[in-house]
Parts: C-alpha cells; sequence; structure tokens
C-alpha cells in the first residue's frame, strides 16, 4: 500500500510540474502536432525534442494510464490523462537528467512523444462513452513523432526507442517502423513497466474499440491474424514477431515482480476497482509467463525483474541505483545499448 501510495503521488507531482507557468521545458524544444494529431478531449497534441547528436537518438514514448469502456473513460475516473503534460521533463530525473554525464543517452537527441489519447498510443478512433466521446488518436500522434525523426534524423548509428508504462506499449509498437527506416542503423527497443497482462474481456473491448489493429506493422508476417481481429493482439506475440522480422535489432522490457500499478489496471479489465490478492497474484503469473513466451522463441529478447512493487524506472532517481544480486540497472541499460546482450536478470527466489 505504501509503494501504491508513493506511485500515485509520484504521478501527482508530475502533473503539477507539468503544469508550470515555463511553457517548454528548460533544454527542449516543442514542436507543434500536424493536422489530425489530438488528445482524447480533442485538444492539441504537441511533442518535444531535446536537441543531441545526429547520430544517436531517443525516441522515448509517454504513460499515463488507458480507458476502453464507459466506467473507465468516465471524466470522473483518473485512469487516463487527458492533455499534453510533460512533467518528466520539468522534474529531470532518470534518463530525463540530460546534464548527467552517468545517463547512458547523455548527448543524445532525445525525442518525447507525449500520450493523452488513452489508446496505449495505437489507436485511431473516436468512441462514444456514454455522455463522453474519447479521440483514441495515439497512433496519429506517434506516426507525426516518426516522421520528424525520419526527416531530421536521416542516418543516426543508434536509436533507443523506450517508454515508462503505456509507453512501453508505444515503444515496441512502433520500434519495427524505425527499424523498417533505418535498415542499416543499430535499434534497440526497451518497455518500462508494460507487460502486457490482459484478460479477453479487455482484448474484445480496449483493443477494438482504440482500432489498435491500424497500427501493427502490415509486413510482418507472423501479425496478419492479429492485423485481421483486434482481440487477438497480444504482447508476447507482437515481441516474437518482432524479434524475428528483425534478428540484428535488440527488444527488452524492464518490470517489477509486483508491479502494483499494472495490478491495478488488470483489476480494472477484470471489473475490479480495487484488486484482489487472487488478481495480484494472477498477474505475476502472467508477467512471468509473457516474459519466458517471448524468451523461448526469440534469442535478441532480454528482461530485467526488480522486486518490489514500483511502477516504471527511467523516469526516476533508482534508474542510477537499482541493483539486483549483483547486477545493477545502469550497468544492464549500458550492456543494452553497448552490445546488444545485456543477459536477463531477474530476483533471486
Amino acid at each position: 500500500m505504501k509503494r501504491l501510495l508513493f506511485s500515485l503521488l509520484f504521478g501527482f507531482l508530475l502533473l503539477g510540474l507539468a503544469q508550470s507557468p515555463s511553457r517548454v521545458p528548460p533544454g527542449w524544444l516543442e514542436i507543434p502536432g500536424p493536422e489530425g494529431t489530438m488528445c482524447s478531449d480533442g485538444s492539441p497534441w504537441k511533442f518535444y525534442v531535446s536537441p543531441g547528436a545526429a547520430n544517436k537518438v531517443v525516441l522515448d514514448f509517454q504513460g499515463g494510464g488507458a480507458c476502453w469502456n464507459e466506467g473507465t473513460c468516465n471524466p470522473q475516473t483518473a485512469t487516463y490523462t487527458r492533455t499534453v503534460q510533460a512533467g518528466e521533463l520539468f522534474l529531470a530525473q532518470g534518463i530525463y537528467n540530460r546534464l548527467s554525464i552517468a545517463n547512458p543517452f547523455y548527448g543524445w537527441t532525445h525525442i518525447f512523444v507525449p500520450y493523452c489519447t488513452a489508446d496505449v498510443h495505437w489507436g485511431n478512433a473516436t468512441v462514444q462513452y456514454g455522455q463522453t466521446t474519447i479521440q483514441h488518436k495515439g497512433a496519429v500522434n506517434a506516426k507525426a513523432a516518426l516522421e520528424w525523426l525520419f526527416a531530421n534524423r536521416p542516418n543516426p548509428d543508434t536509436v533507443f526507442v523506450t517508454g515508462c508504462s503505456a509507453g512501453a506499449y508505444g515503444a515496441v509498437m512502433w520500434a519495427p517502423y524505425v527499424m523498417q527506416h533505418y535498415p542499416n542503423t543499430k535499434v534497440i527497443q526497451l518497455g518500462d513497466a508494460g507487460v502486457g497482462v490482459v484478460n479477453e474481456s479487455f482484448a474484445n473491448a480496449g483493443f477494438k474499440n482504440w482500432k489498435a489493429e491500424g497500427a501493427l506493422p502490415d509486413w510482418i508476417p507472423d501479425l496478419a491474424a492479429a492485423k485481421a481481429d483486434a482481440s487477438k493482439i497480444r504482447l508476447p506475440t507482437i515481441y516474437a514477431a518482432i524479434a524475428k522480422a528483425y534478428p540484428k535489432d535488440v527488444l527488452a522490457q524492464y518490470t517489477t515482480a509486483q508491479d502494483n500499478t499494472q495490478i491495478f489496471f488488470y483489476g480494472l479489465m477484470k471489473g475490479e476497482r480495487q484488486p484482489s490478492q487472487a488478481t495480484a497474484v494472477e498477474w505475476v503469473q502472467g508477467a512471468l509467463a509473457n516474459l519466458a513466451a517471448i524468451k523461448q522463441s526469440s534469442p535478441n529478447f532480454f528482461s530485467f525483474v526488480a522486486p518490489g512493487g514500483q511502477h516504471c524506472v527511467i523516469p526516476r532517481p533508482e534508474f542510477y541505483t537499482l541493483k539486483v544480486g549483483d547486477t545493477s540497472l545502469l550497468e544492464w541499460v549500458n550492456k543494452l545499448v553497448k552490445t546488444g546482450n545485456p543477459g536477463d536478470v531477474a530476483p533471486p527466489r
């Protein structure tokens, strides 16, 4: 419970910083979204770029909940972000600490893709939930950021695609677009706190309502079934298909073993306002099963599982201090970027 309260307080702090009187975070450029981009409430969408080396790029998808039915999309709920916020950039911790030479991405160009569409960056639909209209336009917004990347960084050596929470799903969905566009570039994907444990009810509501199938790469054969029927979308299938299609690139996931926020959303998928102990156990089992399924078929996939229930690490100071056994997360990420083979890390049993 204390960890859950800390996570909620951390989120409120980010929100407060995002509403700072300063329009643009220091060291960042604000790029207005083109026509067709928008947030869930129809308000304007924009993204941010911190200029750096032209040959090294971070493409970073923000987190911020989700909604998929009348209960979760009701304006009175706190399950999704409605407008562009940039709290991570103001707080400047974790990978957002652009001044620290300890940051593995020090000096890199950093593209920050805000999230305000309640669809894990996958949607392209306008949906009426009761009296509320939601613009699920995450895929439209993501493509606008990709277009900027491709136009302004035409020949990078390395692109690191990442994101926390809902951004973890954006990172894996849009990584193959980066891989396809830059065939001679080293592309590394790291999803932070988004291991994809879902139930059938959610798959038939969320993925279908968002029209998430439209975001799936149509040139990867192993995704054809999910492309034809959104209810068949599953994260292990997406990871395995991308890993197979791009064996020279690297994919990875980070999570805590009892992530409070991921368990909370899994509970919502089951209709629970507060997840039961049985639901928490189901999520833990599902998370480990998903990671194992991806690894079994994907030698270029790696995972780092930390103990505890904290949600997300890349926007936090723990990014620099967390260790599991003798392996620090910072060391693991550096190996992921430099060698593409950091190994798998899990807490001792």
